[in-house]
């Protein structure tokens, strides 16, 4: 399938185990920012899916930023390799914010960063560039595709971690 596809079909719904992960990451996302260092070497944890359903549906049609689940990892990478289109001010303090979600119409071309400051600030910046916003997400994961099959290969049997025993580790 193209990468660059970007209408959802046939798409499974993820489970009430997942959604909760995916909301622990937005709950923390600030740390996990401040110790991807820390991390992002181990699979395990960079594998993790989460299933933001970064969607927009129109007439029945759904088009999506990227599909469920994106990596932990390349969600975070992609991010920080492109302050320039995913990070911004706090309007409260003036400190960088990295945005935990993001949502957007294709028609409309927005996109709306949502994310939490230091301070305490939390909110969601409006801007412009729906696509270049996909297509960047969606080149990380496939960069990172290979490293996943090694990934899967080496591990069979087991699989990624959750976004909770990321946290048990990193002991937050």
């Amino acid at each position: 399938m193209d990468k660059y596809i970007f209408f959802k079909q046939d798409a499974l719904r993820p489970s009430n185990e997942q959604l909760l992960d995916t909301k622990l990451f937005y709950l923390n996302a600030g740390e996990l920012y401040r110790r991807f260092d820390d991390w992002k070497d181990n699979d395990q944890f960079y594998f993790i899916p989460l299933y933001m359903e970064m969607t927009y549906s129109c007439a029945g049609i759904v088009a999506e930023i990227a599909p469920d689940p994106v990596w932990l990892g390349s969600f975070i990478t992609c991010i920080l390799e492109h302050p320039d289109m995913f990070q911004y001010n706090c309007p409260k303090c003036g400190k960088v914010v990295y945005p935990f979600r993001y949502v957007g119409s294709p028609l409309s071309g927005t996109v709306h960063l949502e994310g939490r400051c230091e301070c305490g600030w939390r909110g969601v910046k409006e801007v412009s560039g729906w696509r270049i916003r996909a297509i960047a997400l969606r080149d990380q994961i496939a960069s990172d595709k290979l490293r996943y099959r090694i990934f899967r290969l080496l591990h069979p049997m087991g699989g990624a971690s959750t976004v909770e025993g990321l946290h048990e580790w990193l002991r937050l």
